[in-house]
């Protein structure tokens, strides 16, 4: 009994010796002798082949192709947005106030306050940064000079 026991792991073990050292998965190809001759270049350093590295062969050259860089720096942070587009320039809101309107000689003429400043203005007048383009009796259109765009300032109440 201990006799066929012995026998049967010894078969077992050449078995998987065998399997692990032949590729089943394709099978064999001839090859004429004189292809056999022709020395095979690898990007592989020549190191004495053991009955393993030979056996491996055919599997290394397949996944040959594969091989990554599993070293690499990598960033697990999402890409950066685009930068946004960029709007056209705009006129800034008027920083004048309208404090009252007065008429010198038939022309009208509007008071205005700006940061502590007031200023008497008629048509044509500048401001700074701004050039006064037109009075009414409900408005005033002014010309923002650095962009050339026209604004208007209403008056609350018409007196």
């Amino acid at each position: 009994m201990m006799q066929l026991r012995q026998t049967l792991l010894a078969v077992a073990l050449v078995t998987t010796l065998v399997a692990s050292f032949v590729d089943f998965s394709t099978p064999p190809v001839l090859s004429p002798p004189q292809a056999q001759a022709k020395p095979v270049l690898s990007a592989t350093p020549a190191l004495p082949q053991t009955p393993s590295d030979a056996a491996s062969a055919p599997v290394r050259q397949r996944f040959s192709a594969q091989v990554v860089n599993v070293f690499a720096a990598h960033s697990w942070q999402p890409p950066a947005p685009p930068p946004p587009k960029l709007a056209a320039p705009k006129a800034p809101v008027l920083p004048f106030r309208y404090l009252g309107k007065a008429v010198d000689n038939g022309q009208l003429m509007v008071f205005l306050e700006q940061s502590g400043r007031t200023y008497l203005v008629k048509n044509g007048d500048t401001l700074p940064g701004y050039k006064v383009v037109d009075i009414t009796m409900a408005d005033m259109t002014v010309v923002y000079v650095p962009l050339n765009e026209t604004q208007k300032l209403f008056f609350e109440s018409a007196n």
